[in-house]
């Protein structure tokens, strides 16, 4: 069945009171302690995360090291963590990644292995025998971007976002500046009711001819008379909303400015802009806001070693710097980030210093008041024909795309009512994703 409004509002209001009358975000945070933010990195190409990520102990670093040949990472250029997964697995961080290490000593980092896209667990044996009901449009980048995004209504996959529908659930008020921003196309935010709002790497930059007043006046006129034509009418209502849009964030953007010491990178750029955001959170009545920002260049079918470091240099030092920068403020643990990527990489590399498009593959957490010890999930068999490779080197996910996503959500304030109705398929999986001890 395909979930229209009416349906997605009727499963929120059977999923219990606290959904049917969720919290208002249209009104002043009381304290800090009620504030929460969620931001979401989308690594576009496809991330290595097991070239930055490795396994210390001799059998597990003998299987990944001969599956890769000229983008082999040594001991030598990882540093230890104190993050093991369940099997007792310990972790090392490519030196690529050092900006990174005090979160992670300070277990204000974490990460998932061998997530993916799944609509019920499989096996090697389960696809080998024809058996599998796998997603559709696997190992296609346009297609897997849009499937992280959305989540399995049964026979496709939602109309919006699954994050546009946790913000349906928690902001259920019509009025008052949407408190989802984004910085580039997605559809991780689209919504039944919430909109969201486009915030650049500049930060909010208002139209610059509304600050004339006679054009305002011009333009305020023009944008509330009556049309007959629905796409006249259609443009004068964007204009409103963004003569209001103004109106609201002109004082954040003039009184806060962009923090400098987060580096002017792209991504940089974009976390200025997501701090601004998030700064200003009490003048614009939000105790919930979630981001959607970017950072591409994944796509590592060559010259893998040499576009990774740069990659895990651009990555770290902007989270880095974003972290130590709410920290200052007390944030840290108010926000939650994490990333996004339409699939891994093949465990074998190829014959151009490269890897190909895979299936399972590990995002990292950051922030959001976890201590970690324990990482979520178990690192793959990286052999060759072995238990986690679906016959073609791609690793099959252990920890389904909706868990995780789930898992961050529940974080927001999603109780488990609302995350089945915005994940439908969660049920086969057990419920979201989940830490478990080391044996």
């Amino acid at each position: 069945m395909k979930l229209t409004r009416r349906n997605f509002i009727k499963s929120l209001g059977a999923a219990g009171a606290t959904v049917a009358a969720p919290m208002s975000l249209s009104v002043q945070a009381s304290g800090a302690e009620d504030y929460k933010a969620l931001v979401c990195v989308f690594l576009a190409g496809g991330n290595d995360f097991f070239h930055q990520v490795l396994p210390l102990d001799s059998t597990n670093y003998s299987k990944y090291a001969s599956s890769r040949n000229s983008t082999v990472v040594s001991h030598s250029e990882v540093h230890p963590l104190n993050i093991r997964d369940a099997n007792g697995v310990r972790f090392g961080l490519h030196k690529g990644m050092t900006p990174l290490m005090p979160l992670f000593e300070r277990g204000k980092a974490n990460f998932a292995l061998n997530v993916g896209p799944l609509l019920a667990p499989v096996t090697q044996s389960d696809i080998a025998s024809g058996r599998a009901d796998l997603p559709p449009f696997l190992f296609a980048h346009n297609k897997q971007q849009e499937v992280w995004q959305h989540s399995w209504m049964g026979q496709d996959y939602s109309e919006n976002g699954w994050l546009g529908m946790s913000m349906d659930v928690l902001s259920r008020s019509y009025g008052g500046l949407p408190n989802a921003f984004h910085t580039g196309p997605n559809t991780l935010l689209d919504a039944y009711d919430t909109d969201k709002i486009f915030v650049n790497r500049n930060g909010f930059e208002s139209f610059k001819m509304l600050k004339n007043a006679a054009m305002r006046s011009s333009y305020e006129s023009n944008a509330n008379q009556y049309y007959d034509s629905p796409l006249t009418a259609g443009y004068a209502d964007v204009v409103k909303q963004a003569m209001y849009a103004q109106d609201q964030m002109s004082p954040i953007v003039e009184s806060i400015p962009m923090d400098k010491r987060i580096p002017d990178s792209s991504l940089g750029m974009q976390l200025r802009a997501v701090k601004q955001m998030i700064e200003g959170a009490q003048l614009l009545g939000h105790n919930r806001q979630v981001f959607y920002v970017s950072l591409g260049g994944f796509d590592t079918h060559d010259n893998q070693v040499r576009r990774q470091d740069e990659l895990m240099r651009e990555f770290s030092e902007g989270i880095a710097s974003f972290y130590a920068s709410l920290e200052e403020e007390g944030l840290e643990d108010n926000v939650l980030t994490c990333t996004l990527s339409e699939f891994g990489r093949t465990m074998h590399d190829n014959s151009r210093n490269g890897t190909d498009h895979g299936w399972g593959g590990g995002h990292f957490l950051f922030g959001g008041g976890a201590q970690a010890s324990t990482c979520f999930g178990t690192y793959p068999d990286f052999t060759r024909g072995g238990q986690d490779d679906n016959g073609e080197g791609r690793l099959i996910p252990k920890i389904s795309h909706e868990q995780y996503a789930a898992h961050v959500v529940q974080w927001l304030g999603l109780n488990n009512g609302a995350l089945n109705t915005v994940f439908p398929n969660l049920y086969k999986f057990g419920g979201p994703m989940a830490q478990t001890a080391a044996a």
